[in-house]
């Protein structure tokens, strides 16, 4: 990992020292993929390096996978016949946390069709964020059973072609919210489908036309303050 990539992700992993009223800690951070070099993670499992998490291809093959531009450095351009998945149950906590990234579309932007970004798949329930003429949404599914969450105001479509967003989700027993570019949108408190991390943990890179880049999972709700700070820390 070059030494200025380095230094985003200690920018994360140590914003306590930064900001002294927050609680975010290095061990909070569970899993990071930086697309730096390749698409393995830089943090599993809480720790430096890759860990014991394995890359399973769906549509595709490594050969398919390239490399452009990111948020910082490189990230990863996703295509509509490459779509791979994180095995990487060590980098949950067993009942909430904090799922992170960013996004760039790539000749597209608007409501026109309907577009995944990425999926986390939990024992039993499916976390999706996506798009569609409706809105960009956050999804929490079961077999035959879902709800979305949606973003308030102008935030229904923060997409512009060329042009990155981050966007957050958090789930506890009893609360789920959504975050776009460090605001908070919207929470649900009742009748949810809870996550539970106890046999599996996957992060699945859905097929599809944009770049995504800073992929993060911290074994807590991360706060509004410490959320506004992880996407200040990476802006473009």
């Amino acid at each position: 990992m070059n030494s200025w990539k380095t230094g985003v992700l200690l920018s994360i992993l140590f914003l306590s020292f930064a900001h002294p009223s927050f609680a975010l800690e290095r061990a909070n951070l569970l899993l990071y993929v930086s697309f730096e070099r390749d698409i393995m993670p830089a943090v599993s499992g809480g720790k430096i390096g890759s860990g014991s998490t394995e890359i399973k291809f769906l549509y595709g093959t490594e050969k398919d996978v390239e490399l452009v531009p990111g948020v910082r450095g490189t990230g990863l351009k996703a295509k509509p016949n490459l779509s791979f998945q994180y095995l990487t149950r060590e980098s949950f906590s067993r009942k909430e946390g904090t799922i992170a990234f960013w996004v760039k579309p790539t000749g597209w932007s608007g409501l026109s069709i309907g577009r995944n970004f990425l999926f986390v798949r939990s024992d039993r329930v499916s976390i999706n964020f996506y798009i569609y003429p409706g809105g960009l949404m956050l999804f929490f599914g079961i077999p035959n059973k879902y709800y979305l969450i949606y973003p308030s105001g102008d935030q229904r479509d923060p997409f512009r072609d060329g042009e990155w967003t981050f966007l957050a989700g958090t789930f506890r027993p009893g609360e789920q919210s959504f975050y776009v570019n460090g605001r908070f949108m919207n929470t649900m408190t009742e009748g949810l489908l809870e996550p539970e991390f106890s046999r599996r943990g996957i992060v699945e890179i859905a097929c599809g036309n944009q770049v995504l880049d800073e992929i993060m999972v911290f074994d807590r709700v991360l706060t509004e303050k410490e959320i506004e700070a992880v996407y200040k820390a990476n802006s473009p």
